[in-house]
């Protein structure tokens, strides 16, 4: 979905980058709307070693002192992925595993910016626009039996404000390198992966007008109120400070 050449790539390393999605995202209009894409339990969707990345530019609608779901599990029991206030929050392995880490710009659908959550068993690391901004001790492994959620969570549902797009869940812990790797590649055929870049991935949510998984089979449903897709204007990028 995003064609960038090799030196804007490189500039990742430098400078965070906000990129604007191309074709279309999942634009979410925010609590008190209660809408969400869901997809049904998979044990391939919570493993013991993760990745959960997705390129955002969401508002935290439901209070400065509350939280807003980007997408979970279920927090009590497994993992979470959102913002509270501006910051990133994940939880992986229940609530005993709350981490903080890493800031979220409060200008939905203006200012794009790609997260990535990472957890070995034994680490978290969180990364903004490939850059890694907070890393600790990971919790006791705990599992959830529970569906996912896209812009909510089965146990904590307040949808934020903004648009998300190539979601993508996978079941290996992903170094800062593969991040950055892959966080502009177009879509491809999991067939013509032939350099095994996306070794791991399991889901990818690319929201072209849809809930579709285009990686495998893991397709959601759209409930509730407050979702829909936007068409993105041509990609662009500039530097924040």
């Amino acid at each position: 979905m995003r064609i960038v050449g090799i030196v804007i790539a490189l500039l990742v390393i430098s400078t965070a980058l906000v990129a604007q999605p191309s074709g279309q995202y999942l634009r979410l209009q925010g609590f008190p709307q209660h809408g969400y894409i869901e997809i049904p339990h998979d044990v391939l969707l919570d493993t013991p070693a993760m990745t959960v990345e997705a390129w955002v530019s969401v508002r935290d609608a439901h209070s400065s002192t509350a939280c807003s779901s980007i997408a979970g599990k279920g927090y009590i029991t497994g993992w979470w992925l959102g913002l509270c206030g501006t910051t990133m929050r994940s939880y992986f392995n229940g609530t005993a595993s709350l981490r903080d880490g890493g800031v979220i710009p409060a200008t939905p659908t203006t200012v794009w910016i790609h997260i990535a959550a990472v957890t070995d068993g034994t680490t978290r690391k969180h990364y903004i626009n490939g850059n890694l901004v907070s890393q600790g001790a990971e919790a006791p492994r705990s599992v959830s039996t529970l569906p996912l959620r896209i812009g909510s969570d089965p146990n904590y549902d307040f949808m934020p404000e903004g648009g998300i797009d190539d979601l993508r869940i996978w079941k290996v812990a992903r170094t800062q390198e593969q991040i950055r790797q892959t966080m502009f590649a177009p879509y491809i055929l999991e067939a013509n992966d032939v350099s095994g870049m996306f070794q791991g991935l399991e889901a990818w949510y690319r929201f072209e007008g849809d809930a579709m998984d285009s990686w495998r089979t893991h397709h959601g449903t759209i409930i509730g109120t407050g979702v829909g897709f936007a068409a993105a204007p041509a990609y662009r990028r500039h530097a924040v400070h």
